[in-house]
């Protein structure tokens, strides 16, 4: 009898062992069924956009009503919005249980523009390009020279040759500089035409000649405060090339 009772015993033992991953797989199963039924998309909600409506934003998403809140690929949604909407910058997408999704947008705005075969190219700071402009569309934004675009498209970086890739590298740098500095609506002429030493007419009194691509923050910083110490008749050509001092030299 004691034997037999052992013999039950193990066959209840692998009997358990057997049903475990069975229920497991059962569970995990009614989970992912429980997912696909439920948790549908009912409300989308668009926050930040200001050059595109919701309509616009969504379907740039791709994202439907019905689809199921945890199947979507939040990342490529977010990589669509940017691709197929120029001014967006930044896009974010969440969930909010049990029923909606949130598109958060960041636009960006043009900055600069570039002349490409007769037409005006607007551009961010990033250089990412925004589409052709004209008339007012251009006014107050920065004219940059000696930068030739390779098949432009809005909605991405503008490319450039392997030859003007120094430029192109110069180029972000001092408009995110001119950006984080507030100086961007009194530049105009941006010439780029050296990498090494590129130019820009500033307030329409001065040229400045910036030298090497190097602390370029704080050269412009030093250029601001220069500025705001001369009088306000002076002009002529200001040399930010050695980095640590600003010469002046008046008309």
């Amino acid at each position: 009898m004691a034997k037999f009772d052992r013999y039950g015993a193990a066959k209840r033992k692998r009997k358990g062992s057997l049903f475990a991953p069975i229920s497991v797989l059962l569970v995990g199963v009614a989970i992912i069924f429980g997912m696909g039924v439920f948790f549908r998309v009912q409300t989308i909600e668009v926050r930040g956009a200001v050059s595109y409506t919701e309509e616009e934003v969504i379907e740039a998403s791709g994202i439907d009503i019905g689809d199921n809140l945890f199947f979507i690929n939040r990342f490529s949604a977010s990589s669509r919005i940017f691709s197929r909407l120029p001014f967006v910058e930044e896009a974010s997408i969440e969930r909010s249980l049990p029923n909606k999704l949130i598109i958060t947008v960041d636009e960006s705005f043009a900055l600069a523009y570039v002349t490409w075969e007769g037409q005006n190219w607007m551009m961010t700071g990033n250089c990412k390009l925004l589409g052709s402009g004209t008339g007012e569309e251009l006014n107050g934004l920065i004219h940059v020279l000696n930068v030739t675009p390779v098949n432009p498209k809005a909605g991405e970086t503008m490319e450039v040759s392997p030859d003007q890739s120094l430029k192109l590298t110069y180029l972000q740098a001092l408009l995110h500089g001119m950006q984080l500095t507030d100086m961007t609506g009194d530049v105009e002429d941006l010439d780029m035409q050296n990498p090494a030493n590129p130019s820009f007419r500033y307030l329409d009194r001065f040229t400045v000649k910036m030298g090497p691509n190097d602390n370029t923050d704080y050269k412009l910083r030093m250029l601001l405060s220069a500025v705001a110490q001369m009088e306000s008749d002076i002009t002529g050509a200001v040399d930010l090339s050695e980095g640590t001092a600003v010469h002046v030299s008046p008309d």
